[in-house]
């Protein structure tokens, strides 16, 4: 084993009025969906949260000991408890990520410390991407120094950034990066699921 595949579901889901990760999509939990395309990648899967209702997946669930700095104590919790070099992180809010992807993730990050994609139109997308166990100390020092930025960590490892045209071959790739925050994201999301869409 290569990867250890990690689920953040530490957020506060202020925005949604409700723990998002169990809302449902075609009928399964936001973060069920993820945690069964993480499976096809590695048999090692871990959940990051603060509740102990999580512990009904059925999986290694660990908490963030700094719960107020954001993804980037949930990318140090992660790197700090990996049993394989390489980690997996996928947020529990990206409910249409496939194996496809993540297996492009791990492909692509070859002798780089992290890989990232690009969503369509550009944005980073480090809540989907590859992290060495190498960059522990730099996420460590960065959250030391009162960072809260996961970018600011790209200029100080070897990372590669794949752009979104690299991707968009994958079956569902424009639903990719669809995050579901909001009440109104939620709505979209479950209509991009109907007619004209098949579930995972």
């Amino acid at each position: 084993m290569d990867v250890h595949g990690f689920v953040t579901a530490g957020g506060r889901s202020s925005r949604m009025g409700k723990d998002k990760a169990w809302l449902e999509i075609d009928g399964r939990p936001m973060i069920q969906r993820v945690v069964e395309e993480l499976r096809r990648v590695t048999p090692a899967v871990t959940v990051i949260a603060n509740d102990p209702e999580y512990d009904r997946l059925g999986l290694p669930v660990l908490a963030d000991l700094n719960p107020d700095i954001g993804p980037l104590e949930a990318i140090r919790v992660a790197l700090a408890a990996s049993l394989a070099p390489r980690v997996l992180l996928v947020a529990c809010d990206l409910p249409f990520v496939t194996a496809d992807l993540l297996e492009l993730l791990l492909d692509r990050v070859e002798s780089y410390q992290v890989a990232v994609p690009l969503s369509s139109d550009g944005r980073l997308e480090p809540l989907c991407a590859v992290y060495s166990t190498e960059v522990l100390e730099h996420v460590t020092e960065l959250i030391r120094s009162g960072e809260r930025k996961v970018s600011r960590l790209f200029g100080h490892v070897r990372t590669r950034l794949i752009p979104f045209e690299d991707l968009s071959q994958l079956a569902g790739a424009e639903r990719f990066f669809i995050n579901v925050n909001t009440p109104e994201d939620y709505a979209r999301a479950n209509l991009s699921e109907g007619p004209g869409h098949s579930g995972m």
